[in-house]
């Protein structure tokens, strides 16, 4: 996959077709003082692509690819991003809650190169809130 040099705006993946199509765009954000996240996918049938960009402040900015599925309400998804010259693999996962998204978090483990949730645990939605906004 390949990740995003710059940061993440809210640019459209693509576009949505029509009332009837299984295919359109999401765009969340949230800036908060100095800290922004940009999140703009794809949705097609249950599976998810996209872009996603963490820039905090004091903290290596980072923006890469994200590669998913969605079950209900949650997104789950890999994100390859760059942080620090060095291209990174970690699972994440958000919760869409009244034109929100919240990012969960859960006990991870390193697994074939990647930070990944471990089997079988609780997730905690109490991380960063990312609130929709219309796609550019």
């Amino acid at each position: 996959m390949a990740c995003n040099l710059n940061p993440t705006q809210n640019a459209a993946v693509d576009t949505y077709s029509g009332p009837t199509d299984s295919t359109y765009n999401i765009c969340y954000e949230s800036i908060m003082d100095r800290d922004s996240v940009f999140f703009n996918a794809l949705i097609y049938g249950d599976s998810i692509k996209g872009s996603l960009g963490y820039k905090l402040y004091e903290k290596d900015q980072n923006n890469g690819s994200v590669l998913g599925t969605i079950h209900g309400d949650t997104i789950r998804a890999l994100y390859t991003f760059m942080s620090e010259g060095q291209e990174s693999t970690r699972e994440i996962i958000f919760l869409q809650e009244d034109k929100q998204l919240v990012e969960g978090y859960g006990t991870m483990e390193e697994r074939n190169g990647r930070t990944m949730f471990k089997h079988n645990i609780a997730f905690r939605f109490d991380g960063i809130r990312l609130k929709e906004v219309n796609c550019k």
